[in-house]
C-alpha cells in the first residue's frame, strides 16, 4: 500500500511528502490509530486502499490544511478524516475505476458500523463531481483555493443509511463489501 501510495502521490501526481527508503510514502498520520481499508487480490497483493483518521487527535485538514476551512474543523468521536485513496497505478481503466468505487462504498460501510456520522477530507475540485455522483451528501467548509496550482476544497461529507443505499445502487452493490479483521498486535 504505501509503496502505492509513492508511486501515485509522489511520482505521477508530483506531491512533495515524506518517502522512506525511496519507495515508501507515509507521513506523521501513518500510526497504530489509523484504520485502512485495503482491497487486494488473491495473492495479498494491494489493490486500492484508503486511509481513515480519528478527528479528536491532530489529522491533515487540522494541521496542515486547516487555511482550507473559513470556520470551526469538524471534529468529534463521531467524525473521522477520509484521505489518500489510491488504487495501484498498475491498474488500467475501467478496473481502476471499479476499486475506487468499491473503496467509496466500503467507507459508507464502515462508517455506520462503527459510528461515524461524517467524513471530512480535502479534495481537488475536479474530484468533487464524482464525489456527488456517488451519492454522497458533501458540505463545503470554504470555498476552494488553489494548492500547488490545483483548486483544492475542504469538504464534509455526511453518512447517512441512506448514503449507502444510494452508493449500493449507483455501482451495483447488493450485498456488503467490507470484512472487518481486526489489527493483532504482536507480543
Amino acid at each position: 500500500m504505501h509503496r502505492d501510495r509513492k508511486r501515485l502521490f509522489v511520482d505521477r501526481f508530483k506531491w512533495d511528502v515524506k518517502v522512506i527508503e525511496g519507495e515508501f510514502e507515509l507521513d506523521e498520520f501513518d500510526t497504530d490509530d489509523a484504520v485502512y481499508l485495503i482491497e487486494t487480490d488473491p495473492s495479498g497483493n494491494h489493490l486500492a486502499s484508503v486511509r481513515l483518521l480519528a478527528t479528536s487527535r491532530p489529522h491533515l485538514l487540522s494541521t496542515v490544511f486547516h487555511s482550507l476551512c473559513d470556520g470551526p474543523i469538524p471534529t468529534g468521536d463521531d467524525v473521522m478524516e477520509l484521505t489518500r485513496l489510491c488504487v495501484s497505478p498498475e491498474i488500467a481503466s475501467p478496473e481502476a475505476a471499479r476499486l475506487c468505487n468499491l473503496m467509496w462504498v466500503a467507507s459508507v460501510e464502515f462508517a455506520l458500523l462503527f459510528g461515524v456520522s461524517q467524513y471530512t477530507g480535502v479534495s481537488q475540485a475536479q474530484c468533487l463531481s464524482s464525489l456527488l455522483s456517488a451519492g454522497w451528501e458533501i458540505v463545503p467548509l470554504s470555498l476552494p483555493r488553489e494548492i500547488h496550482g490545483q483548486l483544492t476544497g475542504a469538504i464534509v461529507i455526511k453518512i447517512t443509511p441512506e448514503t449507502l443505499r444510494r452508493a449500493r445502487a449507483r455501482f451495483g452493490y447488493r450485498y456488503p463489501v467490507l470484512e472487518v479483521i481486526p489489527q493483532t498486535k504482536a507480543a
